[in-house]
């Protein structure tokens, strides 16, 4: 009898240590879960903050290339790249929104977006490295474009001074080459050919003058016009007389006289028949070649 009750205490002894150590089983078991769980939702928050990380700087690489969406800074070769920075960030909006909805509970899930986080980080690391080194690309680009500017803007600048150097060159060659006239002189003769004061008696008015040395003229016949003009301003013409060009000008000539210049002081003489009535005063003579007024002259009758 004393045996049975030493057994029954046995047995209950090891009943009650079978349900405590189940209990104990329990109790890890759930602390374990929670534990399960408490990192489930670390590891959700740690990724959650990388995906934020990561949306951003996409969205500065993306700003990179766009000038912060306004303006494409680079060629259109580079619009692939955009949209493939796009498509990532599409990505990493997704596994946001997916990562708020997943259960602390699912660990399989939480690992497998955890492996896609990781590759997300590798890819955007690539992208990194494009743009930076599209950036250095373009950054040379504008440093040369700027050389180039500069070395145009320096050649265009030293074209126009050459050309302006030519310019002036060009009028001082010209100006040295205007035929001037001296010793000019207007003689009033009578119909002996004699030189007379009184008006009535003038048949001829003889206009003499020198054209001066000049070695940088063009040699050759050379037309040279006069202007005989009245106290009344009234030019001194012929019937059917002529105009020659003058400052853009045709304007008419009282004589003409082509002469054989030589480059060395040339005399010349012109007459002018009087037909018609002359008027006391002070008349002007104007000599001209070339377009250029050359000499001028004032005598009185």
């Amino acid at each position: 009898m004393k045996v049975k009750y030493v057994v029954l205490g046995a047995v209950l002894l090891i009943l009650a240590l079978i349900g405590g150590f189940w209990l104990m089983l329990d109790r890890e078991r759930e602390q374990f879960e929670r534990e399960k769980e408490e990192l489930a939702q670390l590891q959700k928050e740690a990724m959650q903050e990388e995906l934020d990380n990561l949306s951003d700087e996409y969205e500065h690489q993306y700003n990179k290339l766009t000038l912060n969406g306004r303006e494409t800074s680079f060629n259109l070769t580079n619009d692939s790249l955009i949209r493939q920075l796009n498509g990532e960030r599409a990505k990493v909006d997704r596994l946001l929104e997916e990562l708020n909805q997943v259960k602390t509970t699912n660990a399989a899930r939480i690992a497998q977006l955890s492996r896609e986080v990781g590759t997300l980080r590798k890819v955007l690391k690539t992208y990194v490295v494009q743009i930076d080194s599209l950036h250095a690309a373009n950054q040379r680009l504008r440093e040369e474009n700027k050389a180039v500017k500069a070395d145009f803007q320096r050649a265009t600048s030293e074209v126009r001074q050459l050309a302006s150097q030519r310019s002036e060159l060009a009028d001082k060659v010209t100006l040295a080459a205007k035929l001037d006239a001296t010793a000019i002189h207007v003689a009033a003769l009578d119909k002996k050919g004699k030189a007379t004061k009184k008006i009535g008696r003038v048949e001829t008015l003889q206009v003499s003058f020198r054209v001066a040395k000049n070695i940088t003229a063009e040699v050759g016949v050379k037309t040279f016009y006069a202007r005989l003009v009245m106290p009344n301003d009234e030019v001194m013409l012929k019937a059917g007389a002529g105009n020659f060009s003058f400052e853009g000008k045709s304007i008419p000539f009282s004589m003409r006289r082509e002469v054989e210049y030589n480059g060395e002081e040339t005399p010349i003489v012109m007459y002018w028949n009087v037909e018609e009535a002359l008027q006391p005063g002070a008349y002007r003579l104007m000599l001209f070649e070339s377009g250029n007024l050359i000499g001028s002259h004032t005598f009185s009758l």
